[in-house]
């Protein structure tokens, strides 16, 4: 076997507050204008927080909760006016190695130009607590001893309009969840504001928060060469993944329904993901298949308070 544990993020569009970091996504929703009462007033430090469940935790096409649900949150402190920012995430994961959770630690600068916005980062993935997966036959290591690993990262968001937004992402890692494999991620990503006209069955409070997003990338993976694999290098299968969605925001409230997919077959998903059950199946494992995922999210940020705008006390405590 050539990894301990499967991949498994979104980054989907709309899912992100307003400047957060990728992860779990890489995409970001068209940014809607607010009103001036409910804007909070530019200060040197900012920052961002959600709470998360979602249906399954998909990252990159592939489950990393066994297709259960999970628990994810976020928070980021930017600075200058979000001219840099640093940012951790948890996720509840279901994984070979059973890791207590994942924990990301990242940070960066997303430099503004007109209508291009950048974002240069470093994101670091660990994995508490693991346990190594051993044949009870032989006493052989069938996953590493330690899944964590870091990436760089760009990326790349253009407002063509103020309802539409083009994004384009880039990741690479030169240890590839400790299995001595370069991992390069390259994906292109469309975010759009729906018209509230098209919801005018609903109250008009509620018509104007819907957003539509879609990602298509390549998963370009070198040769694993650990203990797993006998020391022995084992080409892992580079893979296309893509996904589309619907969204709506309702002041601090998110929803996000999203079906994920890849071109990987069942053995493919075997070879990077380790899914246990695949020792007893023939090698198989339906990690990385279709998939339909839901989502429900509680979020702030200084420049969206949403219901906190009231008092603003978001931008208030940073004054």
């Amino acid at each position: 076997m050539a990894k301990s544990k499967s991949w498994g993020r979104y980054l989907a569009a709309s899912l992100f507050l307003s400047g957060s970091a990728v992860k779990a996504a890489d995409l970001q929703e068209a940014p809607k204008v607010m009103p001036a009462e409910a804007k909070a007033s530019d200060s040197i430090i900012g920052f961002s927080f959600y709470s998360q469940y979602a249906s399954d935790y998909n990252f990159r096409g592939i489950s990393n909760s066994n297709r259960q649900g999970s628990y994810q949150s976020f928070f980021e402190v930017q600075y200058f006016n979000n001219l840099a920012y640093t940012a951790f995430y948890t996720w509840q994961t279901r994984l070979p190695t059973r890791p207590d959770f994942e924990f990301d630690l990242t940070a960066g600068i997303r430099p503004v130009f007109g209508n291009l916005s950048l974002d240069l980062g470093f994101l670091y993935y660990f994995y508490p607590n693991e346990q190594r997966l051993v044949d009870p036959v032989t006493g052989a290591f069938l996953t590493t001893a330690n899944s964590d690993f870091y990436e760089i990262s760009g990326k790349a968001l253009y407002q063509v309009a103020p309802e539409l937004i083009l994004g384009a992402n880039l990741f690479y890692s030169p240890n590839w969840f400790g299995q001595h494999a370069t991992g390069t991620y390259a994906s292109g990503t469309v975010a759009y504001t729906l018209p509230s006209s098209w919801f005018s069955f609903l109250p008009e409070a509620y018509s104007g928060g819907f957003s539509a997003s879609a990602e298509i990338g390549h998963y370009f993976l070198g040769a694993a060469k650990t203990s797993a694999t006998g020391f022995v290098a084992l080409d892992l299968p580079s893979y296309i993944y893509g996904n589309v969605g619907l969204s709506y925001t309702y002041k601090n409230l998110l929803l996000d329904l999203r079906f994920h997919k890849t071109d990987l077959d069942t053995r493919q998903c075997f070879t990077l993901t380790g899914d246990y059950r695949g020792y007893f199946n023939g090698g198989r494992s339906g990690w990385c298949g279709d998939a339909i995922i839901g989502s429900i999210r509680w979020q702030a940020s200084t420049t969206t308070p949403g219901v906190y705008a009231e008092s603003d006390w978001l931008s208030a405590f940073f004054k």
